[in-house]
């Protein structure tokens, strides 16, 4: 059996017990399609035998000529007979064009040998010339005509070809090729319109007579209210008008202007054009660019009306925000002139991106300060969240104490807390200049300036600064300023642990500043307060210490607690207050969970142990349940303030569970998770080996007597807890002389396993796909030494990598604990070896069917589908590319809410883009990369089940929109397990 041979016989065979096992009820009528394609593809039966054929058989020969098409040569039957004309309706039409595409266009250089080979195959076949370029055209896809090698635009072999045969013959054939190119070109591809533009403008300009315009435009539809429907209208092709313009913007001038006296042009793309004009045909648009600077100075840089959600929108001229064009037009023309006219739009103007001043800074240098400084007075609700930032980080470019003053003033009178922040940071770079102003402003009588006198000194970090700062913390009243004298103190003032005396004078010293004459708490009753105990029998807390408690509790920021309130929490004895904190939980439940009081539950948190994991865990449940996805972020924060292994193990679940569902949930659960990990100085994932529970196990086993005879508990392969007695036989149950207190040891341990392994199946799937590496000493701590994760070390398979990352073998743990391969040999680790869990693109078929058989043979369960899943990689042709087009145009036969609906479960995120379309994004957590997968048709509302979903691109990126990756770059594993993803949407039926 020659290895295609073999592919497809496992490949159908591998469909068909997918079948049998999803949908059984469909599994005969199924199987039998598969096989009557399988019977073509060997040959046994001609092409007539597909004509039974439905969608589960084409979609495995869809596979079979498509996916695998190196399998094939054009002198196989198989090609000869399936490729060839046929009708629009046929059903394999889709894998014909296809076909046909991937050998006739790339995005990188084809051979051209191989080009001719194939063209004229096609030919042979029926296909002509304009049956091809129809088809080459209809999808869309611009390396048609241009592939790119080394970022320069290279004309393709394909393209070559087109221009040989509009050249050289003037037949009724090459005619209608022109007019395929044309329809093409004003069909609904408009990244492809450009493309035909260009192509014919620099190889073949006598084809646009007459036609110049219509590139000028494009169709597009507009919504009219008034009979709710869409209807047709023309908008400016703007890209097209600045190209021709580039080319001849005497020639093209006359038309350009009739085209936008016809067509309603936004007032920015005019201005695009004018200023394009303006390069070529000097001062003679200047009173139509002047009258859009008029217009955007006083009426579209003005918030007023102006609808937005996170930002104001800003328009752009020529790839670029207009307000940096209109900065750049001004400078051309006058400079002294414009500076002032700038200074203006700044002052007026509320709002602009970070563009503009980054323009300002690079055109004047130090001199821009003056305009940098008016930027900063700009209300950060319109603005990009980056402006500030970037305002900032090009002041401190320069030596700016000339706008000292401005800058203390902006701080202490119109900053918010952010970007004061940044203020003082900035301020912070004049050392000696602004210590002597911070010193002074410290005394000053308003709060505001003392805060920010505070945050400059904070930032200084010298001694001095640090000696001013604690002359005046006890005396200082108001508490925003006091808190950031104390961030600034923290490491000076609470190097050691607090004495129980340290602690009752801070407490003294906050009665002295009138911080604890009432009790103003509204949800509870200050006489019911349960006590508070202080550690080693020091009594309980008295009524100004309980007041200092809820004095502190609301001055903790985001996930940690308050600085003079977390020096206290050691000293309290958390066994005997567990009353008190119960009463803090209460009263947050009485309130309705109001945010206001959300330091209840952190406090609460931190003092009721696991006890209170079971409130906090209920308040998350009922928050989530009505949505008030905040306050439920508020619970994960008070999880983590319990701080133990089971609280910290809550918040992993979440943190994977809700990643899909409720995204900021999910993150905020990370953010615990990272704040725990870093106290501990490890990583989130070593963080989530450690908090699974050991139950005081010596290893694998629990030793134990009953009535003199010493036995031994495990955990057995189905996580059940089972004994060995002294003769090493097991036993399913206890002894039934064992105590009471025994019996109960042991029913809270397999409870705790049972809560345990509801989340450890997804947490491992994630790990595998993350491909997450384990030093041999982390897995064998993680996994050979822990009762429960040992029994998931024998139900999974895993590989061996070394320290340059190449994967080495594969290997299996039995129950003794040694590790086999597939030779049943003990493997052998070298150093800088690391270990993943197993993903089957590093294997070969050949491999893949062998370990399968191993399995078998073993009787081992897998605890989620490792050697079936289907792999994926990049084509070679792709591999420069961040994005990949192997699905490009096809269809999601369940639809758009099918796509919509199942591709969460897979672990993608959905946000709401422009005109309520979804945009799909799944995170690859450790690697800071993501994957965006562009389904059209996928929208934000339930569209009655039939709507059609076509995928198209799947693209790769960093954090940032900008940040694009090459597919060369991205984990194999991650590349694979996102096609994987959009595969399965496509294949379900």
């Amino acid at each position: 059996m020659d290895s295609r041979t073999n592919i497809l016989i496992n490949a159908a065979q591998g469909r068909i017990e997918n079948v049998e096992k999803r949908e059984p009820n469909y599994a005969l009528r199924y199987s039998q399609q598969i096989s009557l394609v399988l019977d073509f593809l060997l040959q046994k039966n001609d092409i007539s035998i597909l004509e039974s054929v439905e969608y589960r058989g084409v979609d495995f020969l869809d596979w079979a000529i498509i996916k695998k098409n190196e399998l094939w040569t054009i002198e196989d039957i198989v090609i000869h007979q399936l490729i060839r004309p046929v009708s629009d309706n046929s059903i394999y039409k889709r894998i014909i064009w296809n076909f046909i595409r991937s050998k006739l266009t790339s995005y990188s250089e084809l051979i051209e040998e191989e080009f001719n080979k194939y063209l004229n195959f096609f030919k042979k076949q029926g296909f002509k010339d304009t049956d091809i370029c129809q088809i080459l055209f209809s999808n869309g896809n611009h390396s048609v005509l241009f592939y790119f090698q080394d970022r320069i635009k290279q004309l393709s072999l394909y393209g070559k070809y087109l221009l040989e045969q509009l050249k050289t013959t003037k037949t009724e054939e090459s005619q209608q090729l022109l007019e395929i190119v044309f329809q093409n070109a004003f069909g609904g591809y408009r990244n492809l319109k450009s493309h035909i533009l260009d192509f014919l403008f620099t190889y073949h300009q006598e084809a646009l007579e007459n036609q110049y315009v219509k590139f000028m435009y494009r169709m597009d539809s507009v919504y009219d209210n008034s009979i709710s429907a869409y209807l047709p209208c023309k908008k400016l092709d703007i890209e097209n008008i600045l190209y021709l313009i580039d080319k001849n913007a005497v020639n093209f001038e006359q038309d350009v202007v009739e085209v936008m006296k016809d067509i309603h042009t936004e007032p920015y793309n005019r201005f695009s054009v004018y200023i394009k004009m303006d390069e070529y045909i000097p001062n003679k648009y200047n009173d139509k660019i002047e009258q859009f600077i008029n217009e955007y100075y006083t009426q579209q840089c003005i918030a007023e009306g102006q609808v937005y959600s996170s930002y104001l929108i800003e328009s752009y001229a020529n790839g670029q925000p207009s307000s940096v064009a209109i900065a750049k037009w001004l400078l051309k023309k006058d400079e002294n002139t414009a500076k002032e006219r700038i200074r203006n739009y700044l002052e007026v103007s509320d709002f602009f991106y970070p563009e503009f001043p980054r323009f300002l800074s690079e055109h004047f240098g130090s001199d821009s300060l003056e305009f940098l400084v008016i930027a900063l007075t700009k209300n950060p609700k319109y603005l990009k969240k980056n402006f500030h930032d970037v305002v900032f980080s090009l002041i401190d470019q320069y030596n700016f104490s000339s706008i000292a003053p401005k800058i203390w003033e902006y701080a202490i009178h119109n900053a918010t807390k952010n970007t004061r922040n940044l203020a003082a940071s900035t301020l912070a770079k004049l050392g000696d200049e602004s210590f002597e102003t911070a010193k002074n402003f410290l005394q000053a009588k308003t709060a505001d300036t003392r805060i920010v006198a505070a945050l400059v000194l904070s930032k200084l970090k010298t001694e001095d600064a640090e000696r001013v700062l604690n002359a005046v913390l006890e005396v200082e009243k108001n508490d925003d300023t006091r808190d950031v004298i104390l961030e600034a103190l923290e490491e000076t003032l609470f190097a050691n642990p607090l004495s129980l005396t340290q602690a009752k004078t801070i407490i003294q010293n906050a009665s002295k500043r009138g911080k604890l004459s009432k009790f103003s708490e509204k949800w509870i009753d200050e006489s019911q307060l349960p006590p508070i105990y202080w550690k080693n029998n020091q009594g309980t807390f008295s009524k100004e210490e309980v007041r200092f408690l809820f004095y502190r509790m609301p001055r903790g920021k985001g996930l940690n607690s308050d600085i003079e309130l977390r020096q206290l929490l050691p000293l309290i004895d958390r066994n005997q207050s567990g009353g008190f904190a119960k009463a803090l939980l209460k009263a947050f439940a009485d309130s309705g969970s109001n945010s206001k009081f959300k330091y209840y539950l952190t406090t609460g948190g931190m003092l009721g142990g696991d006890e209170a994991l079971t409130t906090l865990k209920g308040i998350f449940k009922y928050n989530m349940d009505e949505k008030r996805y905040k306050m439920a972020e508020y619970a994960i924060d008070a999880m983590m303030q319990v701080g133990t292994n089971k609280a910290l193990r809550s918040i992993e679940v979440i943190s994977r569970k809700y990643v899909s569902k409720r995204p900021t949930v999910s993150d905020r659960a990370i953010k615990a998770l990272d704040a725990a990990a870093l106290e501990l100085n490890i990583t989130t994932d070593e963080l989530a080996d450690r908090i699974i529970p050991n139950f005081e196990f010596e290893g694998l086993f629990k030793s134990f007597e009953v009535d003199g005879d010493e036995y031994r508990a495990f955990v057995n392969s189905d996580f059940t807890l089972c004994y060995f007695d002294e003769d090493n036989k097991m036993r399913k149950s206890l002894p039934k002389s064992a105590s009471s207190d025994l019996k109960k040891e042991f029913k809270e341990i397999e409870k705790e396993i049972r809560d345990v392994i509801k989340t450890q199946s997804g947490r491992l799937e994630k790990y595998m796909i993350e491909e997450r590496q384990w030093s041999i000493g982390q897995w064998q701590a993680a996994f050979l030494e822990s009762p429960i994760m040992f029994v998931y070390a024998m139900k999974l398979l895993w590989g061996i990598f070394n320290k340059e990352k190449e994967f080495k073998e594969v290997f299996y743990c039995q129950e003794d604990t040694s590790l086999l391969n597939l030779d049943d040999d003990e493997i052998e680790f070298e150093e800088g070896d690391y270990i993943s869990i197993l993903h089957p693109i590093y294997l070969t078929q050949e491999q893949i069917k062998a370990w399968q058989s191993k399995v078998y043979e073993l009787s081992i369960l897998p605890v989620f589908s490792q050697l079936e899943r289907k792999t994926f990689t990049p084509s070679t042709d792709e591999l420069e590319l961040s994005y990949t087009r192997i699905f490009q145009n096809q269809d999601i036969p369940k639809g758009a809410d099918y796509a919509s609906s199942t591709i969460e479960k897979y672990g993608w995120i959905k946000s709401t883009g422009d005109g309520g379309h979804l945009e799909l994004i799944k995170k690859h957590q450790t690697a800071s990369i993501q994957a965006n997968a562009e389904i059209e048709g996928v929208y934000a509302w339930y569209q009655g089940g039939n709507a059609k979903a076509t995928v198209n691109n799947i693209s790769f990126r960093g954090k940032s929109w900008n940040d694009t990756l090459s597919l060369k770059d991205i984990p194999p594993v991650f590349f694979s397990e996102v096609l994987f993803d959009i595969y399965r949407l496509i294949n379900a039926v």
